[in-house]
């Protein structure tokens, strides 16, 4: 009897090692072998037998990234000619632009599975993996580029769309004989047109405003609703827990508009990686994480990353500079000069509340006032009480906007606008946007075209701003941006703590 309870208590041991263990696991790295492509989502990426786990390169002169908008000519025509070089390779080498390409595609598009979880696709977007993942593929992107012109000193423009100077299209990319043109680009947003990511009315032609409005996104998304590395990343991702996606803040906006108001190519997860910008569009994407760490009272944790293994663990696979198949964890590209690059210095005009402002909530007080969930077919507002509850150590308080619920091939989104009932002002508290996945990709094609997503905002900063108490009921405006009269389904709204 003994011997079967032994016996029994090291099979329950077992299994709940074994439930443990499942639900908290790192992100495996794909078998390049097992692709499988949907319709016209060919984008497999090439295998070797032989794969090398990343070194971080030898210490050396740092690589400066430099503002697209402020290069010289010469660099111009050394970028334009190490793309040239790029798309001349073989279609069947590593190193061919549209081989680079298909790696957003193939992390991007439902084609892999985790190898350490077979049943669960793999998907780079909309959780913690987006930026890191993002800075491996713009290091290796990088690096061949370099390599192909010989010169270890080279390094991918940004594209300073945060920046009044920098939010139209760079010229470089606007010449139709260089390498680094797409003619898939929408010919109306062309220089000298800007960026209008701050209003949801695209024919406003008044720069200034533009401007002023773009710069209030900035503000919102990256310092008043990002205090913690969490909020500004993405929730967790993990093998074998549960699909929720749950986008960060950077990720939210400007991220998606760029790429949609960008042109077709860009507009797609898909084909994003087949125009020259979106290299240049991500390096600033990657660069706000570095911004962020530098900001002061915006990183309340005292931590600039996610300290937790399954996030750390997570890896990719990547063709490098040497024609090696790497494996790469995101505990590697956490530190830039580790990895030999920093981004030139250039003003950042949204980091202080001088880039918020407070609205006259006068034109929303006729909106209706409604329970959830609701099908946000136009702008409507829902009460959530402003909890007296203790705040936490290293835990911020937040705004849950959940079960957002939508098609997946369109283009849908909204802004979220706070008050209260005993002040006519309303503040811009944050973004929720999703770039539309195309019919090809799996999930979709097998019939799931609904997803569900969920937006975490800060809320600190917003109260203080609108002088709101604790116990009183706030005031949560929801206001589609783009997508309307297609499905867009809230199912809850409240107040929360987040570390």
């Amino acid at each position: 009897m003994r011997i079967k309870l032994s016996i029994l208590i090291s099979i329950i041991i077992c299994l709940i090692y074994i439930v443990s263990d499942v639900a908290a696991m790192p992100i495996g790295a794909p078998d390049l072998s097992k692709c499988q492509p949907f319709f016209a989502a060919n984008c497999c990426l090439i295998n070797s037998r032989s794969i090398v786990d990343f070194k971080l390169p030898s210490t050396g002169a740092l690589r400066v990234r430099p503002a697209a908008h402020l290069v010289t000519k010469e660099y111009i025509l050394k970028y334009a000619n190490a793309t040239r070089l790029m798309r001349s390779l073989p279609l069947n080498h590593p190193w061919n632009f549209m081989q680079q390409a298909n790696v957003h595609c193939a992390y991007c598009e439902g084609i892999y599975n985790l190898s350490n979880f077979p049943n669960m696709t793999l998907e780079v977007h909309s959780s913690w993996l987006f930026i890191p993942f993002h800075r491996m593929y713009l290091y290796f992107h990088e690096k061949i580029l370099g390599k192909l012109i010989g010169d270890e000193s080279f390094a991918l423009p940004f594209w300073n769309w945060d920046s009044p100077e920098g939010m139209g299209i760079p010229t470089m990319y606007t010449d139709p004989n260089s390498s680094l043109f797409d003619n898939t680009r929408v010919q109306n947003h062309q220089p000298p047109n800007i960026l209008n990511y701050g209003s949801t009315n695209e024919g406003n032609n008044n720069i200034s405003s533009q401007i002023e409005a773009n710069l209030e996104v900035m503000y919102r998304q990256m310092v008043s609703s990002a205090k913690t590395a969490g909020l500004l990343l993405g929730g967790p991702y993990r093998a074998g827990g549960d699909e929720l996606w749950n986008p960060g803040t950077v990720e939210m906006a400007p991220h998606p508009y760029v790429h949609i108001w960008t042109g077709f190519d860009m507009s797609s997860l898909a084909t994003a990686g087949r125009d020259p910008i979106f290299y240049s569009h991500h390096s600033n994407v990657d660069r706000m994480w570095e911004v962020w760490k530098t900001l002061p009272g915006n990183n309340s944790t005292g931590v600039n990353y996610i300290n937790d293994t399954d996030w750390l663990d997570s890896s990719f696979l990547f063709w490098d500079e040497n024609l090696q198949l790497v494996r790469i964890k995101i505990r590697d590209v956490l530190d830039t000069t580790k990895l030999g690059y920093v981004y030139q210095q250039v003003p950042i005009p949204w980091s202080n509340k001088t880039a918020a402002k407070l609205w006259d909530g006068e034109e929303m007080s006729s909106l209706r006032l409604v329970e959830l969930p609701v099908v946000l077919d136009s702008a409507v507002k829902i009460n959530v009480e402003l909890p007296k509850m203790k705040m936490k150590m290293n835990m911020e308080e937040v705004l849950v906007v959940d079960e957002i619920e939508f098609d997946a091939r369109v283009h849908v989104g909204f802004d979220v606008f706070l008050g209260g009932l005993r002040t006519s002002k309303i503040g811009f508290a944050g973004r929720f946007e999703h770039l539309a996945v195309k019919k090809w990709r799996k999930d979709v094609a097998m019939g799931g075209l609904l997803m569900k997503k969920r937006l975490v905002l800060g809320l600190k900063d917003l109260v203080k701003e609108l002088k709101l108490e604790r116990g009183e009921l706030l005031v949560v405006t929801l206001m589609p941006s783009h997508g309307t009269g297609v499905l867009i389904k809230v199912g809850s709204v409240r107040v929360d703590l987040s570390s």
